[in-house]
């Protein structure tokens, strides 16, 4: 059996290879022999040898029926012609589970050749996941929330995805905060908004609103805020883009169909319809190539990061372009 588990979203990758590897221990190996990892950052060791790998994947269980071997970021690694090298992945012993344990983006991973060759392994298990947003995140949110044993109104369950953003690590631990602080009652918009600071993802609409008003001085603030609370400036800096990106794309349904409806806008764009309506509302005060040059200039100042340049200088310049 082969099973890749993989994408940006760390939280869930995490955790859906925790919960494989724990059923593993239950179900056939309670004394831990037949476990083995390659390419953990604990070990210290980010080179994987193919021999080693192998020579596991093949060896018997040691007094049990099934052998688990998990390996980290192999595809991700992995360059042109590694896939012959790998192909051995797809015949592993039918006593033998071998997990590809991947963090890159789902997309960059679902790209690269040694994935495509192990496709067509015959006990082959995808699990997916790309980061979440939208109402996928707030649908995460609620579910979180009952599964650590409390209850969360919709409309907390927006208030609170919009404020961690796609973070599941953070969400976590706001949603074991906010169950323990409710104790037993149902999680309301007011306990959100009491004990959840927004991250900038979530005060992103209030910067978008300050530079459309060219002030430059509440845009600085809120870039400040964000990282005295310890935002990273590669952070803002994809928030940023992703937002520019919105609001071109927004702008451009509006201008081609000026009666074009949040829920039109919502299913194009694959945003939750909470997040077309205020995106129409910024997206009006700026013009179709106003939004072009922005998104031009956004994509220089990554193209620079990933030269070189620094990501604060990066953001520091957006903002003063933005807001001019």
């Amino acid at each position: 059996m082969l099973i890749i588990v993989y994408g940006e979203d760390s939280f869930r990758v995490q955790e859906k290879v925790r919960t494989l590897t724990e059923a593993f221990r239950k179900k056939f190996d309670p004394s831990g022999m037949n476990l083995a990892t390659f390419g953990s950052p604990s070990t210290g060791s980010g080179h994987i040898e193919i021999g080693e790998v192998m020579q596991s994947a093949r060896s018997m269980p040691f007094m049990g029926e099934k052998r688990m071997v998990v390996v980290r970021d192999l595809i991700s690694k992995s360059k042109k012609g590694d896939e012959e090298t790998w192909a051995a992945l797809k015949e592993v012993p039918d006593s033998t589970i071998a997990v590809l344990w991947e963090s890159d983006e789902a997309k960059t991973i679902e790209k690269k050749p040694l994935f495509k060759a192990l496709k067509d392994a015959a006990d082959l298990h995808l699990y997916p996941f790309p980061a979440l947003e939208g109402s996928a995140l707030t649908k995460w949110v609620t579910e979180r929330v009952v599964s650590r044993g409390g209850k969360i109104a919709p409309a907390a369950a927006f208030e609170l995805s919009e404020r961690v953003g796609g973070d599941l690590w953070h969400a976590d631990a706001e949603i074991c905060k906010l169950v323990a602080f409710a104790n037993q009652s149902q999680i309301d918009v007011a306990h959100v908004r009491e004990l959840v600071r927004p991250s900038f993802e979530g005060e992103i609409f209030a910067f978008i609103d300050a530079v459309s008003q060219r002030n430059g001085k509440e845009a600085f603030r809120l870039l400040s805020q964000e990282r005295s609370a310890g935002s990273e400036d590669h952070y803002l800096l994809a928030m940023l883009a992703r937002q520019i990106r919105i609001l071109l794309g927004v702008r451009a349904m509006m201008d081609e169909n000026p009666r074009v409806t949040k829920d039109e806008i919502a299913n194009e764009l694959a945003l939750h319809p909470f997040v077309a309506q205020k995106s129409m509302a910024a997206a009006k005060r700026f013009t179709l190539p106003e939004l072009m040059r922005a998104h031009d200039a956004i994509f220089e100042r990554e193209v620079g990061v990933k030269s070189g340049m620094d990501p604060a200088a990066a953001v520091d310049l957006m903002a003063a372009e933005l807001s001019a």
